[in-house]
């Protein structure tokens, strides 16, 4: 019998064919890639993403004002009638199910990947990068979504319009952004200033995470904007050179 479509809930925008925004579920849109599986994606609007993991028997992923959490991204694979929450969960599955052509996350590196996660979301990605899409994710969702974005996160960070608007707030925020990935580059240079991926010449689950994050930069900002323009010129290249090794096909 011929391998059925794995289904990748992800959440869309306007203008569907710049493709997948969310730093989320870009990660398991590019393991997906990764284990070259055929899958299709049902697009999810962020008011409609709890009512829709409890239709399809998703589990939550955390709670919230002590209530179940749901998120994307979430993926139902009719082969095995899995439904799997959590883009590590995820890749976890996929090794698990899926071994060709090669692991996402290597045998014994388990710890490693998860502290990795850890220290680079922290370190380069959400703390300094997040600041930099908010208002920007906001002005390309469809209006259901929109609406959740602007007052669920509003409520966190204040008025987004005031986050971080173009001018000298948003140039520290890029300058902090660069020193973060300073970090993250002497990482990767432990295994060899030729080498593009932090294990050397083999790719794993954490340089999906980066460059699903960096990926993520150029979708919401766009490929002429002077946050992708800065980002992809950082350390020879480095980090466009990774999105294109690991999602160059997303």
């Amino acid at each position: 019998m011929a391998q059925q479509e794995i289904i990748l809930y992800d959440i869309p925008r306007q203008e569907l064919e710049k493709g997948g925004w969310s730093g989320n579920t870009l990660k398991a849109r590019l393991a997906l890639e990764f284990k070259g599986l055929p899958y299709k994606t049902v697009w999810v609007e962020y008011p409609d993403i709890a009512a829709h993991c409890h239709k399809i028997g998703a589990p939550p992923t955390g709670q919230r004002d002590g209530k179940p959490l749901y998120t994307l991204p979430v993926i139902k694979d009719p082969n095995t009638n899995a439904v799997v929450s959590d883009s590590y969960a995820i890749a976890e599955y996929l090794d698990a199910h899926y071994a060709a052509p090669r692991p996402l996350i290597p045998a014994g590196t388990e710890g490693l990947q998860a502290a990795f996660f850890k220290a680079v979301t922290d370190t380069a990605l959400r703390s300094v990068l997040h600041p930099t899409i908010l208002k920007r994710v906001s002005e390309f969702l469809n209006p259901p979504s929109q609406e959740y974005f602007i007052r669920t996160r509003e409520a966190v960070w204040g008025k987004l319009d005031d986050v971080c608007p173009p001018g000298p707030k948003r140039e520290q925020q890029m300058k902090a952004a660069k020193a973060g990935f300073d970090i993250v580059n002497g990482w990767y240079a432990k295994a060899g200033e030729d080498k593009l991926y932090l294990m050397g010449d083999t790719p794993s689950w954490a340089d999906i995470i980066v460059a699903a994050y960096t990926l993520s930069i150029k979708r919401i900002h766009g490929e002429n904007s002077d946050e992708w323009r800065q980002l992809s010129s950082w350390h020879g290249g480095r980090w466009a050179k990774l999105v294109d090794a690991l999602g160059s096909s997303t």
